[in-house]
């Protein structure tokens, strides 16, 4: 059993209504205001060495790599991080 093909005319015809328009949903914002996402690229045997690190000491990687920043920031003579971030609220 073959089916009628719909022809474009015939749609276009039938279409009483017009299409409601598209709404695009608004932007949502980050899932962490106030943070900003930055990706790393670790050799492997840096990354390693840091997942072990935190797995033996079990905290986060992310944790060691803050307490690295704050280092950094301390060497130089910079705010801390909990400064930043005591400032920034």
């Amino acid at each position: 059993m073959s089916r009628k093909r719909t022809s474009l005319e015939a749609l276009l015809r039938d279409s009483a209504e017009p299409a409601p328009p598209l709404v695009l949903p608004a932007p949502r914002p980050g899932r962490r205001p106030g943070v900003r996402q930055q990706t790393v690229y670790l050799p492997i045997p840096v990354y390693e060495q840091l997942r072990r690190l935190a797995f033996e000491e079990r905290v986060k990687m992310h944790s060691l790599l803050m307490e690295g920043l704050d280092r950094v920031f301390r060497d130089r003579g910079l705010p801390s991080i909990g400064e930043l971030r005591a400032r920034a609220d």
